[in-house]
């Protein structure tokens, strides 16, 4: 006969305690994970800011628009809608437009210098982007219009003085020159001989070739294309591309320009010959091209060639040397380190988002200082003869390298005025 058994089961055994070590598993797919979840969408409110700052960068030239929008691309692909929403609204709207403005704010057409050029502002705002193409018909539309000025205040130079021979004087063409000159300083150039025409010195041949500069679509368009350089660095540099982690000294689109100029040049230079006349005798533009300093390797062993002798020299008149290092205040620079050894990281610098300096602010500033060391050693009739060098931080900003020698004696004056 069957036992049927009935009442309470013993339960079972509790689970064995943990011993406080991470679960390490034989294969990767052991470790825990996250439980799976939906991702919150974004709400309308949210929708509405993301549309709002995505036609702030679609205004942006194309190396920045493409920037960003390939970047929010990829946190919302790869991360989660809400990610990519605080992106664009911390990221670059708190922190990189207001730098992003600035700059623009630094390089906008002066208006304050003439409102020729009123009707070109927003071109001339284009200008980081432009290609070379529309630059040159940019840069003669400006020359055009500065020789039609040119020939409006001769007429009425004419009429207002009644003789033609008139115009061949320094009185009328410092008048002339004023005003052309004037509507050109605009587009943030300064024209040839300005300081001369200030303090009123300047005479007719200057009139005449400074003038003829700013009728030739040429120079205008150097002038642009420098522009354009300049403008388009300092907009890379205010959204933190060019530091140790992106790409240090310059932008990577800075790199890429100057190598190609270099490349052309060279194979310009490969291509021509240089001829006697006399001999009909022919050699190789580039063989002596790489003979002369022109050449980086000869260059660079001149420059060692000169220390050399700068240290022979000191120690013959029993001098003494000294390594100095200028270096310019934290607003000049974009970035800033933070950390030490391997785990320094870069970060923005906000002390430099009120003046947005460049780096020829900065190298401005180095030599305004040591020209007031200078005033200096010379008041106090110290003698300081050297070498000075400069070179970039990882963000671009310059500082100096000085090799100064001295009279012993001296030594300690003169580190003390430059500290």
């Amino acid at each position: 006969m069957a036992v049927k058994a009935s009442g309470r089961f013993v339960p079972p055994s509790a689970f064995a305690a943990g011993t406080g070590k991470a679960f390490t598993g034989a294969y990767a797919w052991n470790a825990p994970r996250e439980a799976v979840g939906r991702e919150r969408p974004l709400t309308r409110d949210e929708m509405r800011q993301v549309q709002g700052v995505l036609s702030t960068i679609n205004r942006l030239p194309y190396f920045l628009r493409s920037l960003f929008t390939s970047r929010y691309d990829y946190i919302r692909r790869n991360k989660s809608p809400v990610h990519g929403f605080y992106f664009l609204t911390s990221t670059f709207q708190r922190r990189l437009w207001p730098r992003i403005e600035r700059v623009n704010q630094r390089h906008e057409m002066n208006t304050d210098a003439s409102l020729l050029f009123l009707a070109e502002r927003d071109h001339y705002a284009r200008l980081p982007g432009m290609n070379d193409k529309e630059l040159k018909k940019f840069a003669a539309r400006i020359s055009s219009q500065l020789f039609m000025m040119y020939e409006e205040l001769c007429d009425a130079w004419v009429d207002a003085h009644g003789e033609k021979e008139s115009l061949f004087t320094d009185e009328a063409q410092a008048h002339l020159y004023g005003h052309v000159a004037g509507a050109a300083r605009a587009f943030n150039i300064s024209p040839l001989y300005w300081n001369k025409y200030r303090k009123g010195q300047m005479t007719t041949r200057q009139a005449y070739s400074a003038i003829a500069r700013l009728f030739n679509d040429e120079w205008w368009t150097h002038q642009l294309k420098g522009q354009r350089m300049r403008w388009h660095e300092a907009l890379l540099i205010a959204v933190g591309e060019v530091n140790k982690d992106r790409s240090p000294y310059a932008s990577k689109h800075a790199i890429r320009d100057v190598r190609a100029r270099r490349q052309a040049n060279l194979e310009f230079l490969k291509s021509c010959d240089l001829e006697n006349r006399e001999t009909g005798e022919r050699i190789d533009l580039i063989s002596k091209v790489m003979g002369s300093i022109s050449n980086p390797e000869i260059r660079r062993m001149e420059l060692m060639n000169t220390i050399a002798g700068i240290e022979r020299y000191a120690a013959s008149e029993g001098d003494v040397g000294m390594f100095i290092t200028l270096t310019a205040p934290s607003k000049y620079h974009p970035t800033r380190q933070v950390g030490k050894g391997e785990n320094k990281t870069v970060q923005l610098n906000h002390g430099w988002n009120d003046e947005a300096f460049n780096p020829k602010d900065a190298q401005r500033y180095l030599c305004r200082i040591w020209s007031l060391m200078r005033t200096a050693f010379k008041d106090n009739d110290l003698q300081v003869y050297g070498l000075r060098v400069v070179e970039p931080h990882h963000d671009g900003t310059p500082h100096w390298h000085m090799m100064l020698f001295c009279n012993p004696r001296q030594r300690n004056q003169i580190i003390e005025i430059m500290r």
